[in-house]
C-alpha cells in the first residue's frame, strides 16, 4: 500500500488527531518498549492500571485507539500501552503493515508529509495509520476547527512534537500520583472578553486556543495578548467513575481564575504560579458531555499580583506577558475520603523522613500503609496514623546528591474501615542542606560536606511556548545541558515551573535555588497577596530533594519587610536555606549574602561572617547567533545594559575562563561558597545565553567550559 494526497489530508501536522480505533490486520510490533510503561485495561489513563513494564521488551500490537495501542496477547500481557511509551522501540525492530520504520518514513515523505524524518516512532504510525484509515474519506477530519500554529519569528525544534491530541500527555503532579485521570490539554474554545460578567454558557466561542499554552505565544494558535478571556470545552467523566468524587485541576493560570460546571460557578481562584482544583461532582449532570467554562483575568504589570518578569511593553531584561492556562489541566477521580497531600521531610541527623499524611473527607476510622521502595527493592512496610506527625527511620540510608541522586520510591495506600479507598505513588530523596562554620567563614554542605555552588540562571522562556515547554523532554533538555556544561545548580529566576521540572531536577541531580517571582508589591493588600503565593509556593515544592534554597527578592524589585518574609519562609520550611534579598540590596537577612557583578568580579565586605556568600549572577557575556535571533537579525541594538558583548566563541572562552580565574581567587580570600552565571540560554532580547533562545544551537563547547569549572569544585 502505498500513500497518495497525503499533502491535501494533512497539510498542518497539528491538525491531525486521533478519535477512532484502527485495526492492524497484519500487526505492529516493536523492540525494547520504555521500560516502567503502564499497562491498563482500557485507552486512556482513567482505565485501571494492571501492571507497568519491567522485563518484557517486546509488543505485538492489534489495534490503536485514541493515542493508546492495544497489546496482542493471549496471556496475562495483554493490555493498552500509551502511543508515546512506544518510541522507545529500536527502529531496526519497527514493523507495520509488514513494513520498517525507514519504509514508512519514505512513503510519508514522497507523499509530501513535512516531518517523516524528524516524528517520532509513535507518530509516524500514528500518521501512516490515520492516512490508511482515512484515505478515501477525510471529511470528518476536516469537520472539526482547525489548528494553525502562530507566525512568531523562532522555534525550538520540540515544537515538531506538538499535536492536538497529544499535549504534554505526562502525569502532571508525579510527587503524588494516582493511575486514574484524564488529561484535558488540547483544544479549546477561546474568545476575548470585555469583561467576564457573562459568561458564555452553551455556545462556541469564536477562536480556538491549544492549551495549555497561553495566547500570547505561538504554539496556542492565537498569538495575541488580551487581558481577559474566556476558555471553554465539553468533557465527558467515564461510567466507571460514577461512584467516585470528580477533582477539576488546572496546574497554573494567570492570574484571577473563575470556574463554571454545567453554568454553575464552581470557584475563583487568585495567583499564576501554584496549583488548584475544584470538587465538580455535584455540578456534574447525568448527561454524558458535560461544558466547562474558564474565565481569566490577568493584569500583568498593571497590577501587584505576583508576575516576575512579564510585562505589556517587552524590553531589555523583561519579557512577553502570558495570559491565562499556561500549565496541564486535567481531572481525577477520588474516593470521599482521599489523600490531600504528603509531607515528606528528610532527615540525615535521625536516619529517616518526617512523614505528615494529609486526609480529606472521613477519618475517624481511617489509617495509611506507606511502602518504600529503593531501586525497587522493600526497605519499609509499615502502617501509620492519618493527619499526624509521624518519623520512618530509613534502614542503611543511602543519600541524594549530584553525583547520585538516589530516590526512594514510596506507595502510600489509605483504609477507610479497613476497606481500600486511595493509593498514591510518591519519592523522595535523603539530603540535607546547611551553612556551616568554617574557620570563621560560613560556608554551603550538602549531607555535611562542603560543596560549592556552580549554578546558571535559568529564565524558563520559550520561544515557541512562552512560559510552557512544547514537551516534556523540552523540560529535561535544559537541565541536562546545565548538566553537561558543569553546573551542579540552577537558580530558577522570576517563575515557578511545573511540578515536572522538579522531577527531572530530582532524577538528574541538579540543585535548584528556586526564586520567588516578583510583585509590584504597592500596596498593604499587594503584600499580602505576595506573602500568600509565597507560602503556596513552599508548601507545594516541598517535597523536591532538588531545591535547597529559596530567593524570596532580587534587586529590589517590589522589595518589603525582607526579614520577615524569611522568618515567614523559615516558619514554612525550615529545612532550607534563604535568601532574603539577593543582589545589590542584600540586607545580609537570611543564610545566604548574595551580590550581584557584571562585566566584572567583586563581592562587597560583609560583617556577618557566619553567612554564607555566593555570587547569585556573574556574567552575562553576549554572544549574537545570526538565525537564531528573538527579533530575526543580528542587530544589538536592544542589547541590555548589562550584556558584556564579545565577537565569537574564542572571545567568550577567554572571558569566561578570566572571569573564573577570579571566582577561584575569591573562594580562597573570601570564603565564597557559590557563583551562579547568567545564563543557560538566550531569552528574547538577551544574547548571553550559552545555547540560543531556540535551543538548536550550543554557542560554546559544554566540555570546555565543564573543564574550567574544575578548579572550582
Amino acid at each position: 500500500m502505498l500513500l497518495v494526497g497525503l499533502t491535501l489530508l494533512l497539510p498542518f501536522k497539528q491538525v491531525y488527531a486521533a478519535e477512532i480505533k484502527i485495526d492492524f490486520p497484519e500487526g505492529l510490533s516493536c523492540s525494547n518498549v520504555n521500560s516502567r510503561s503502564s499497562i491498563r485495561n482500557g485507552p486512556g489513563t482513567e482505565y485501571i492500571e494492571l501492571y507497568r513494564t519491567k522485563t518484557k521488551t517486546h509488543f505485538v500490537f492489534e489495534s490503536i485507539k485514541d493515542g493508546w495501542y492495544k497489546i496482542k496477547s493471549d496471556d496475562e500481557a495483554s493490555g493498552w500501552i500509551a502511543s508515546r511509551d512506544v518510541n522507545s522501540c529500536k527502529s531496526a525492530t519497527v514493523r507495520f503493515l509488514d513494513k520498517n520504520l525507514t519504509d514508512l518514513r519514505n512513503e510519508l515523505a514522497n507523499a509530501g508529509y513535512p516531518f517523516a524524518f524528524d516524528d517520532p516512532i509513535n507518530k509516524i504510525v500514528e500518521v501512516y495509520a490515520e492516512t490508511v484509515e482515512r484515505i478515501d474519506d477525510n471529511k470528518e477530519l476536516y469537520g472539526r476547527e482547525k489548528y494553525r500554529v502562530g507566525g512568531g519569528p523562532l522555534f525550538t525544534s520540540f515544537s515538531n512534537e506538538v499535536a492536538v491530541d497529544d499535549v504534554l500527555p505526562e502525569y502532571p503532579r508525579p510527587q503524588l500520583e494516582r493511575s486514574e485521570w484524564i488529561n484535558l490539554n488540547g483544544l479549546w474554545g477561546f474568545e476575548k472578553a470585555g469583561d467576564l460578567v457573562n459568561p458564555p454558557f452553551g455556545r462556541q466561542l469564536s477562536d480556538t486556543i491549544l492549551v495549555p499554552f497561553v495566547s500570547e505565544s505561538s504554539l496556542s494558535g492565537v498569538m495575541e495578548h488580551v487581558d481577559q478571556v474566556w476558555y471553554r470545552r465539553e468533557f465527558k467523566v467515564p461510567s466507571v467513575w460514577k461512584q467516585k468524587r470528580i477533582l477539576l485541576h488546572f496546574g497554573a493560570v494567570d492570574w484571577e481564575t473563575t470556574v463554571y460546571i454545567n453554568g454553575s460557578y464552581v470557584g475563583k481562584h487568585q495567583g499564576g504560579y501554584d496549583s488548584f482544583n475544584y470538587d465538580i461532582t455535584d455540578f456534574l449532570t447525568s448527561d454524558s458531555t458535560q461544558e466547562v467554562v474558564v474565565g481569566v483575568f490577568d493584569p500583568t504589570d498593571s497590577g501587584e499580583q505576583v508576575r516576575g518578569k512579564q510585562t505589556h511593553n517587552p524590553k531589555d531584561i523583561w519579557y512577553t506577558a502570558n495570559t491565562g492556562i499556561w500549565q496541564t489541566v486535567w481531572l481525577e477521580p477520588v474516593s470521599a475520603t482521599h489523600i490531600h497531600s504528603l509531607k515528606i521531610t528528610p532527615s540525615i541527623d535521625k536516619g529517616g523522613i518526617g512523614l505528615f499524611i494529609k486526609v480529606a473527607g472521613q477519618s475517624t476510622s481511617t489509617f495509611a500503609r506507606i511502602r518504600i521502595y529503593s531501586q525497587h527493592k522493600l526497605v519499609l512496610d509499615q502502617q501509620v496514623p492519618i493527619n499526624s506527625d509521624n518519623f520512618l527511620t530509613i534502614r542503611n540510608p543511602v543519600y541524594w546528591d549530584i553525583y547520585n541522586p538516589h530516590l526512594y520510591d514510596v506507595e502510600v495506600e489509605l483504609f477507610n474501615n479497613n476497606i481500600l479507598v486511595d493509593k498514591v505513588n510518591s519519592y523522595f530523596g535523603l539530603r540535607t542542606i546547611s551553612v556551616e562554620d568554617v574557620n570563621g567563614v560560613g560556608r554551603i554542605h550538602l549531607n555535611g560536606k562542603p560543596l560549592f555552588h556552580v549554578g546558571v540562571l535559568d529564565q524558563g522562556y520559550w520561544p515557541d511556548g512562552l512560559y510552557t515547554a512544547p514537551t516534556d523532554d523540552a523540560l529535561r533538555y535544559d537541565i541536562e545541558m546545565a548538566k553537561e556544561f558543569g553546573y551542579n545548580l540552577i537558580r530558577k529566576h522570576m517563575k515557578v515551573e511545573p511540578q515536572r521540572w522538579y522531577y527531572w531536577a530530582d532524577r538528574l541531580g541538579m540543585l535548584v535555588w528556586q526564586d520567588m517571582p516578583m510583585a509590584n508589591n504597592w500596596t498593604d493588600w499587594g503584600k499580602q497577596l505576595y506573602r500568600n503565593e509565597l507560602d503556596r509556593m513552599i508548601t507545594k515544592l516541598y517535597n523536591h530533594p532538588s531545591i535547597v534554597t529559596w530567593v524570596l527578592f532580587n534587586e529590589r524589585w517590589g522589595e518589603f519587610d525582607v526579614q520577615e518574609a524569611v522568618l515567614q519562609t523559615k516558619q514554612t520550611d525550615s529545612s532550607r536555606l534563604v535568601v532574603g534579598a539577593t543582589g545589590y540590596a542584600d540586607e545580609e537577612k537570611g543564610d545566604i549574602i548574595s551580590y550581584h557583578s557584571y562585566k566584572q568580579i567583586n563581592f562587597p565586605v560583609v560583617k556577618n561572617t557566619l553567612q554564607a556568600r555566593v555570587l547569585g549572577e556573574w556574567g552575562g557575556l553576549g554572544l549574537s547567533s545570526v538565525g537564531h535571533l528573538w527579533n530575526g537579525s543580528g542587530s544589538n541594538s536592544q542589547t541590555p545594559e548589562y550584556v558584556e558583548l564579545v565577537n565569537d566563541s574564542s572571545n567568550f572562552v577567554n572571558r569566561y575562563q578570566g572571569h573564573i580565574n577570579e571566582i577561584k581567587n575569591m573562594v580562597n580570600v573570601l570564603g565564597l561558597s557559590g557563583a551562579i552565571y547568567s545564563q543557560i540560554t538566550d531569552v528574547e532580547r538577551e544574547s548571553t545565553g550559552l545555547i540560543t533562545y531556540d535551543r538548536k544551537k550550543i554557542k560554546i563547547d559544554p566540555a570546555l567550559i565543564s573543564a574550567m569549572h574544575s578548579v572550582l569544585k
